[in-house]
């Protein structure tokens, strides 16, 4: 491509012309063809980025309810483009305006080539396409709908309201949509955050009966859809599951990353089998740093048993592009392979998180500040700036607390019971008396925090029993990795730590049987306690 060429076809005189230049710029990605070739290129060059927000539970926990991934760098570089780039995009905005007789495929085609030409960072441009997409709205077909979402996603261009106001003519043209199209789509949708549950339950109908159709890569994008959207499906995660070990000889580092990542989002703990084929994946290669990361984090909110060399692969490639990683994906990362049990990754990713707060102390949220405070102390790293370290301490408690006041009803009875049973077990057996042992369980830990139960056993024993609430829970009652990250904390601070996981709780059960449930979790989760426990409970 040359500067006559682009002089010749992208500064147009008429709207017609302008349209073919526009067609001749997106010829070889139209259909489907923009769909693979954009796959390749992103494989090549994006970054899968987990900006995740964290919610807390009372004890700390950490789980995150919505996450996005993103290309950190235009979705493709084009080697070898010179001439009148410009004339491009003035040819673009005329075909975006207003008394433009623009269809549903200039549109997309408009979204694909700005995209391709890394255009990111033209926010005027962009409106100018969601705004026309709008406008057309129940007229965009399938194809253009699918051009149009992975256009959006590949340059990182987010806005809500018009993928929200898209879902309705996406559900209606789901039926036009390649079945291996549709996790463009899906991918989109997740990424804003919308969670339209009739559209994924067809998508989930879909992906089913066209299972055949779909490859790893399309399985890996809808599980990260859902997860990002927060939709919780098990038909989906079971077809998709099954998809990606029977075709485990197309996955990639990053395909593996995404659904591991999707998976996390979903609280679903992935069988031996997937494990197996995810970690082969991740152990072959990941490209980029930020991929690493991001399967860092999923594998330790799993909770699961990386064999140490998945570990130390994801370790090497993320230690070697730190640089490369924002402050939210080094702390995210470093979180990870700290509960992974890697300190030199850890240390080297919250480290680089950390020059970054020292410069700018506003870099990460208050839930990104818990993670590097927890991160740090899981993994015993030494040397970070004490007041960089203090200040990621007033993050995780404030984080904590946040989540003890946006608690809903069902979670405040959960901890009330588990506060009321601790009280029957130590001995309260009248109504004022458990009252009051409630009362006094309320602890101010040193981050600032509050913990709601802490039990002094002896001068030297401070017990703290933290519920663990079906939402930080995985799909299958198992405690996850962000509440293990809270117990190395707590423990940390000079407590012994106790987790009571909502899953099998006896609620509304008689204050004796929640005693005895509780004793149980204590006797568990701290086995040095056991002949305190076996004495209290011969007292019930």
């Amino acid at each position: 491509m040359n500067s006559s060429w682009l002089k010749a076809n992208c500064c147009p005189s008429s709207f017609g012309k302008m349209k073919s230049s526009l067609r001749v710029l997106t010829a070889a990605w139209s259909g489907m063809g923009a769909l693979e070739l954009g796959a390749s290129a992103v494989k090549q060059s994006s970054q899968l980025v987990a900006e995740m927000t964290v919610r807390r539970s009372t004890c700390g926990s950490l789980v995150a309810v919505r996450s996005f991934a993103a290309a950190a760098a235009p979705a493709v570089q084009v080697p070898g483009v010179s001439g009148d780039a410009a004339g491009v995009l003035s040819s673009i905005e005329a075909l975006l305006s207003p008394e433009a007789p623009s269809t549903g495929k200039d549109v997309a085609d408009a979204a694909v080539a700005l995209a391709y030409l890394g255009a990111r960072g033209n926010r005027r441009l962009w409106g100018k396409v969601l705004e026309k997409a709008a406008s057309l709205g129940p007229s965009l077909d399938g194809p253009s709908l699918v051009n149009l979402s992975w256009a959006l996603s590949a340059a990182n261009v987010e806005h809500t309201r018009t993928l929200a106001e898209l879902a309705g003519p996406l559900a209606a043209n789901l039926k036009s949509i390649k079945p291996s199209e549709v996790s463009y789509v899906v991918e989109a949708l997740g990424k804003a955050g919308i969670a339209d549950v009739e559209l994924f339950a067809t998508v989930a109908d879909l992906s089913e009966s066209k299972s055949a159709e779909l490859s790893a890569a399309d399985l890996a994008r809808l599980l990260w859809g859902f997860g990002s959207a927060g939709v919780q499906d098990g038909k989906l995660v079971k077809v998709a599951s099954a998809g990606l070990v029977a075709k485990a000889g197309e996955l990639g580092g990053r395909e593996a990353a995404q659904a591991l990542w999707g998976l996390a989002a979903l609280r679903r703990v992935p069988d031996a089998a997937l494990l197996g084929v995810l970690s082969k994946a991740l152990k072959g290669g990941v490209d980029a740093p930020a991929d690493a990361a991001a399967a860092a984090w999923a594998l330790a909110t799993l909770a699961v048993k990386a064999d140490a060399a998945t570990v130390r692969a994801l370790a090497d490639k993320a230690k070697a592009g730190a640089g490369d990683l924002s402050a939210a994906q080094a702390v995210q990362g470093g979180w990870g392979l700290a509960m992974l049990g890697d300190k030199d990754g850890a240390a080297a990713l919250l480290g680089a998180a950390t020059a970054v707060v020292q410069k700018d102390p506003a870099a990460l949220s208050p839930s990104a500040l818990a993670l590097l405070y927890a991160g740090s102390v899981a993994a015993g790293v030494t040397g970070l700036p004490a007041q960089v370290t203090d200040f990621a301490a007033k993050g995780f408690g404030l984080a904590v607390e946040h989540s003890r006041h946006v608690r809903g009803a069902a979670a405040a009875t959960f901890y009330k019971e588990v506060a009321e049973a601790v009280a029957y077990a130590t001995g309260a057996r009248h109504r004022p008396d458990v009252a009051a042992k409630v009362e006094s369980y309320a602890v101010a830990a040193p981050d600032g925090s509050t913990l709601d139960v802490v039990v002094p056993l002896d001068a030297n024993t401070k017990l703290a029993v933290i519920g663990v609430e079906s939402e930080l829970l995985s799909t299958a009652g198992g405690v996850l990795g962000g509440s293990l990250a809270a117990v190395r904390v707590r423990e940390a601070q000079g407590f012994k730590v106790a987790l009571v996981p909502q899953a099998g709780w006896p609620a509304g059960a008689p204050l004796q049987a929640r005693a005895q449930a509780v004793l149980v979790a204590i006797k568990a989760s701290v086995p040095s306690l056991s002949s305190t426990v076996d004495k209290l409970a011969k007292g019930l």
